[in-house]
């Protein structure tokens, strides 16, 4: 025997499911919202991240074939970052490691060096900014020289340093 589906009789029924999805609505939309803000913050940070190490990566690659001094490696950091926006503060700091062990001397082919950028964290959407404002990202690289580090005198960023302690610190404008 077949059933016959029963048809609301009373009109109030109808406006309290409404009234019901509503309620059900307002309940889950803070949650929907903190989502969809979430992996949007969450992705650019991602993006931001990556930047950064591309930027640490460029200035290791810079330094070890001898651009010039911390201010010529700080701005070829600073020229390869395209996410990390101009308006955030962008540091790039040089470290000598450790001098080559075939040959003696500072700053000569083979001796290590570590490179660190390190950028503070911004938002997009400003939902999460009580959480991430005030972040930063950074990355350190180390690498080998490949070629002697120059410079002019005391403003080679070798020279600026003793071993495993920075350099100057470029700033990005």
């Amino acid at each position: 025997m077949r059933k016959q589906p029963r048809a609301h009789s009373d009109a109030n029924t109808s406006e309290s499911e409404r009234g019901a999805s509503l309620v059900e609505f307002a309940l889950v939309l803070p949650l929907l919202l903190a989502l969809i803000f979430g992996l949007i913050e969450m992705s650019w940070a991602f993006a931001q991240t990556n930047d950064v190490r591309h930027g640490a990566r460029e200035g290791a690659r810079a330094a070890a074939v001898d651009v010039g001094d911390i201010n010529a490696i700080g701005q070829a950091v600073c020229d390869r970052m395209d996410i990390v926006q101009p308006t955030q503060s962008i540091e790039v700091t040089v470290t000598p490691v450790s001098a080559s062990p075939s040959q003696p001397g500072e700053g000569s082919v083979g001796a290590l060096a570590q490179i660190t950028v390190a950028a503070d964290l911004k938002t997009v959407t400003g939902f999460y900014d009580t959480m991430l404002v005030g972040k930063t990202i950074s990355s350190t690289v180390e690498f080998r020289l490949e070629q002697p580090a120059s410079g002019s005198g005391d403003a080679a960023w070798w020279a600026q340093a003793s071993f495993g302690a920075p350099s100057d610190t470029y700033a990005c404008p």
